[in-house]
């Protein structure tokens, strides 16, 4: 029998329980959907799984799976879409997973293979109940406001990546027009960018959320350069600080169990850990994945990295390829005109 707990004070997720010993796909697929899309987070206790057949549960939820590049993390899966965590000792502030791009994922999973007897909990917090629960003149600044995530990108990887001379604005601006980023120069420097809403709209709420790289940036990075407002200024510390005390008030230190599986809405909720005592106890496995249940008229479903892994064709959009050819034909006859 599997007992549904509802989210009640201070635990955020629903959990599915079950007494016994019992297979991932013994749920029913569309109630964990339903689920899911109400509450944003979901902790699946008692279940048996291995790598194999979790690979086969996430997958039915997830259209199709992005890795995490950043160091310290064992590769569990042939394929490295079931990786580990971060393998180190420290604590990680609060943040929705590799939220400083544009191609965040949906969905955050993270299984417990291995439970520490101390220490290392994840942190669980609700982007939503975040920005409900700023003050009013906080909440009514900030929804005017756009992040903006700006990082430098070296002039030598447009000839590794599309073949073509370090390109001029009018190249620049023409990439930009088919890339999830905008390019532009800065003296001899080029920078590339994206926005998002500082306080963002989630997958299955309406509800504004807070859900974006700040405080990882500010509190465990030192950055008060990335990301920034809109027009480049910095996020006062008072409007961070307030967002870190609001979220701490919130946050749930989930204490694993082994065979734990935590699913999270990673447009909506935050996660981050505690310091991990014992590395040697702690073995947790994550993926990342693109939903593939949104409805049909979601204009995320044009983005073009939930179809490819291809990354020409993510970095600089669908039309990428065509691209690389047009500007090579424009090498190749300088006077020709480049549409």
């Amino acid at each position: 029998m599997i007992v549904s707990t509802p989210p009640a004070d201070p635990v955020n997720y629903l959990t599915l329980q079950t007494s016994v010993p019992t297979p991932l796909d013994a749920l029913d697929s569309a109630d964990v959907i339903e689920a899911f899309r109400e509450h944003g987070a979901i902790l699946f206790r008692g279940f048996e799984y291995d790598v194999h057949s979790l690979s086969r549960f996430t997958a039915v939820f997830c259209a199709r799976f992005v890795r995490n590049e950043s160091g310290r993390r064992g590769r569990i899966s042939s394929d490295g879409t079931t990786q580990t965590v971060n393998l180190g000792r420290e604590a990680f502030p609060l943040h929705p997973e590799l939220s400083r791009v544009p191609w965040r994922p949906d969905i955050a999973w993270f299984a417990c293979a291995r439970a520490p007897s101390s220490g290392g909990e994840t942190l669980v917090c609700d982007g939503a109940a975040i920005a409900a629960g700023l003050s009013s003149s906080t909440r009514e600044t900030l929804s005017e406001r756009i992040l903006l995530y700006r990082e430098e990108t070296p002039v030598g990887a447009f000839t590794d990546w599309l073949g073509i001379p370090p390109p001029d604005d009018r190249v620049l601006a023409l990439i930009s027009r088919d890339s999830p980023f905008r390019f532009e120069r800065a003296g001899n420097r080029i920078f590339r960018s994206f926005t998002r809403p500082f306080l963002d709209r989630a997958l299955f709420t309406k509800s504004p959320v807070f859900a974006n790289f700040l405080l990882f940036a500010r509190f465990m990075l030192g950055t008060r350069q990335f990301p920034t407002f809109e027009d480049g200024s910095i996020v006062p510390d008072p409007i961070v600080e307030e967002i870190r005390d609001v979220s701490a008030a919130l946050t749930v230190a989930h204490r694993w169990q082994r065979g734990d599986l935590l699913m999270l809405d990673n447009s909506r909720f935050l996660h981050g850990r505690n310091p991990v005592e014992n590395v040697e106890e702690r073995e947790i496995w994550t993926q990342f994945g693109y939903a593939g249940f949104l409805d049909d008229d979601d204009e995320r479903l044009a983005e073009p990295w939930r179809y490819t892994d291809d990354p020409l064709f993510i970095f600089f959009g669908p039309g990428a390829l065509d691209l690389r050819d047009k500007l090579s034909r424009r090498r190749e006859a300088p006077a020709g005109r480049l549409s």
